[in-house]
C-alpha cells in the first residue's frame, strides 16, 4: 500500500469496492482527516471516465451542506486519480435498517434534505442505496457519492454491457434510457424509504430482467403489508415517490419534506431528531421543543436583520437537523434559500443525461425493452420471439439468456425453441 499520495498521508484502508479501495488519511498541510478514494487502474486510464470525473467533481465541490459529504479535492499523481472527501466517522444506513417508521421518518428527513441542495444546484446523485448514506456519530446524516455511478457509466457499460446503476433503486426513466431530473432520485428515496420501513425491497426478482420489469410495469406494493403501524401517509408518500410517471411524483425532494412534516403533525407524531430516535443521546423529559425551536428562529432572524442571509439558510439547515419535523424553521429555511439566490432549477440537459452509449449499447438496450413492452402488454409469443431472434444474433450476450429464461418461466417455452 502507498503510504502517501500527494499532501495525503495514508492512515488505513477502510474498505474496496467496484470503484477502488477508500482509504482514511491525513492532510498533512491542512492536518485534518480526510476519505480518500483511490480508483481503480481502468478508470484512471480512460480519458472519457476522467473528464467525467473533473466534471462531476466540480459541480459536487459546488455543494455545501450538513448533509452532505464534502469534496475536497480530485487528485492526480503518477497515474492515480483520487478523490479526497469529507472523512464522516459513522456508520452506513443499512447497517440500522430495519427501522421503525419513527425512527425512519427523521433519518429520510435529513437525507432529502441534502438532496435538495444539490438538486437546487442542478447535481443528481443517481445511485441513492443505504451504503451511500451514512449517519455519522452525532446523529448527522451524510449522502455520499454525488454523480459516482454517472461518472464511471462508459467503462462500466464497456465492461459489462448493462445498464448503469445499482437497479434496486433505479426510476423507470432511467432503465429506459430517458431524461433524468430530481424527480429520478425521488423515485429511488422512495424505494429507499420503503425498505427501511419494511425491511424488504418493494421489487424482489431472480433476474436482473425481471427487476427491469418490475420498475417499469408493476405497481409497488404498501409498506404497511410487511411492518405493523404503518400508517397511510408513510404509505401515500412512496407511493407518491415512486409513481411510474414523472409527473405525478414530488417535484422536489422539500416537497415531500413537507408532506412527511404536515402528516405527522396533523397525525399528532413528535418527529424526533435522528440522535434521539437511533438512541445516539436520550431526550431530554424536561426539554420544551417549542422552546428549543422558538430559540433556532430568533437566532436566524437575528441573522436576517443583520443581512446575513447565508449565515442565516446554513443555520437553519442545522436547526432542521435537531428539529426536523419543525414547519416554523422549514419555512426560514425556505425564504432564506430564495434570499440567497437558490431557486429550484431542472438540472442541464448536460447534467442530467445518462453516459453516452456506443451504438451497439443502444441497439441491445433498444432490443431489452421491446421485450419488456411485449410482455407488459401480454404479447408473449411477440416477446419470445424478438428474444429468440437477439439470441440468434448475439448468443453471447448473457441479458439476451436472461430473458429467455424468465419468458420460459412464467409464460412457458417459445414455439420455435
Amino acid at each position: 500500500m502507498t503510504s502517501q499520495i500527494g499532501q495525503y498521508k495514508i492512515l488505513s484502508e477502510l474498505g474496496a469496492g467496484g470503484m477502488g479501495v477508500v482509504y482514511r488519511a491525513m492532510d498533512v498541510l491542512l492536518e485534518r482527516e480526510v476519505a480518500l478514494k483511490l480508483l481503480r487502474n481502468e478508470f484512471a486510464a480512460n480519458p472519457v471516465v476522467l473528464e467525467r470525473f473533473r466534471t462531476e467533481a466540480r459541480m459536487q465541490a459546488r455543494l455545501s451542506h450538513p448533509n452532505i459529504a464534502q469534496l475536497y479535492a480530485l487528485v492526480e499523481e503518477g497515474g492515480a486519480l483520487c478523490i479526497v472527501m469529507e472523512y464522516v466517522d459513522g456508520t452506513a444506513l443499512s447497517r440500522y435498517m430495519p427501522l421503525a417508521w419513527r425512527k425512519a421518518v427523521p433519518v429520510i428527513l435529513q437525507t432529502l434534505e441534502g438532496l435538495d441542495c444539490a438538486h437546487r444546484r442542478g447535481v443528481l446523485h443517481r445511485d441513492i442505496k443505504p451504503d451511500n448514506i451514512v449517519i455519522d456519530r452525532e446523529g448527522t446524516v451524510k449522502v455520499m457519492d454525488f454523480g459516482i455511478a454517472h461518472a464511471l457509466g462508459s467503462a462500466r457499460l464497456t465492461r459489462e454491457k448493462s445498464i448503469i446503476g445499482t437497479l434496486e433503486y433505479m426510476s423507470p426513466e432511467r432503465i429506459q434510457g430517458a431524461k433524468a431530473d430530481q424527480r429520478s432520485d425521488i423515485y429511488s428515496v422512495g424505494v429507499l424509504l420503503f425498505e427501511m420501513i419494511a425491511g424488504r425491497l418493494p421489487f424482489m426478482a431472480e433476474t436482473e430482467y425481471e427487476l427491469l420489469r418490475q420498475h417499469v410495469n408493476v405497481q409497488p406494493p404498501r409498506a404497511s403489508q410487511f411492518a405493523a403501524d404503518v400508517p397511510p401517509l408513510l404509505d401515500d408518500a412512496i407511493g407518491k415517490a415512486m409513481c411510474k410517471d414523472l409527473g405525478g411524483r414530488f417535484a422536489s425532494c422539500s416537497e415531500m419534506a413537507e408532506a412527511l412534516r404536515t402528516g405527522c403533525r396533523a397525525a399528532g407524531v413528535d418527529i424526533h431528531s435522528v440522535a434521539e430516535a437511533l438512541n445516539f443521546r436520550q431526550t431530554d423529559p424536561a426539554a420544551q421543543p417549542a422552546d428549543e425551536v422558538a430559540r433556532w428562529c430568533q437566532r436566524i432572524e437575528a441573522m436576517v436583520a443583520k443581512g446575513d442571509f447565508e449565515s442565516a439558510a446554513r443555520l437553519a439547515d442545522t436547526a432542521l437537523n435537531d428539529h426536523p419535523g419543525s414547519i416554523e424553521i422549514a419555512r426560514w429555511r425556505d425564504q432564506l434559500r430564495k434570499k440567497v439566490s437558490q431557486p429550484p432549477a431542472r438540472p442541464a440537459t448536460a447534467q442530467t443525461t445518462e453516459p453516452e452509449l456506443s451504438e451497439t449499447d443502444k441497439a441491445l438496450r433498444q432490443v431489452l425493452l421491446q421485450i419488456l413492452g411485449a410482455e407488459a402488454t401480454g404479447e408473449f409469443a411477440e416477446a419470445h420471439s424478438i428474444a429468440a431472434a437477439a439470441m440468434e444474433a448475439r448468443s453471447e450476450n448473457t441479458l439476451f439468456q436472461i430473458a429467455q429464461a424468465y419468458l420460459a418461466t412464467r409464460h412457458g417455452p417459445s414455439e420455435r425453441a
